[in-house]
């Protein structure tokens, strides 16, 4: 069993030691998952570990929570999780023999299970994804997800393009 909180400054200093490359981890959900559960996930994670001074505008670099996940022994692992190209995603030093890429692994579906089974906070968060561009807010209230799309007046779009 695993606590967890936000790194402190050192612990996030630490992160280049580590050898986790930012923003190069691993999805938290597979693919054909619906954006309400991304902003569901993003207002859980404001519950837990408070609004990430990251917040941006940019969808495929929309925040980064350093974290520490430390057992019953001391025992601390630092894990990010972030939302880049692919959503919600994690990132564990990536330099790891098998044996201690297990621990980190288990406890990243221990913090993933942590934050599922957290409640909401509410928030509303405009941001925009340049690749299209589409301009998308989430809105989380009451324990529900709205997120809302559009375009930029004037930009040809052709959804066909992207598929």
């Amino acid at each position: 069993m695993y606590k967890f909180r936000n790194a402190d400054e050192n612990e996030q200093n630490e992160k280049d030691s580590l050898g986790c490359v930012p923003n190069v981890g691993e999805w938290i959900y597979g693919a054909g998952v619906r954006e309400e559960v991304y902003a569901l996930f993003l207002g859980k994670m404001i519950a837990l570990f408070g609004k990430s001074d990251t917040l941006s505008d940019d969808w495929e670099n929309m925040y980064t929570y350093p974290l520490v996940a430390e057992d019953e022994n001391g025992t601390k692992l630092r894990i990010d999780i972030y939302h880049g190209s692919g959503g919600p995603s994690y990132c564990i030093p990536w330099q790891l023999d098998d044996e201690k890429k297990e621990i980190y692994i288990n406890a990243v579906k221990e913090l993933v299970a942590y934050i599922e089974n957290a409640q909401p906070a509410d928030y509303v968060h405009e941001s925009v994804y340049y690749d299209i561009p589409a301009n998308v807010t989430y809105t989380v209230k009451d324990g529900k997800a709205k997120v809302d799309s559009s375009f930029p007046e004037g930009e040809d779009f052709d959804p066909e393009d992207f598929m």
